[in-house]
């Protein structure tokens, strides 16, 4: 469930692709307070959905 949620956050731009980092792509996590994440990877934004909470932890992705 959470990788659909994580489908339509990039088709309504909630989440927007940044760059490419050591071969795992990052995001921006956008906020309707204004507020964004930058630099996540899709673990961990997998995981602040599953969650409602975000950490960097670049571990996530692995697993993900």
């Amino acid at each position: 469930m959470a990788n659909l949620i994580f489908v339509w956050y990039l088709l309504t731009g909630t989440v927007q692709y940044q760059q490419t980092m050591d071969g795992h792509k990052q995001y921006a996590l956008f906020f309707e307070d204004g507020k964004v994440i930058d630099y996540a990877y899709k673990g961990e934004i997998l995981e602040y959905i599953e969650t409602g909470t975000f950490e960097y932890n670049e571990d996530l992705e692995l697993s993900k």
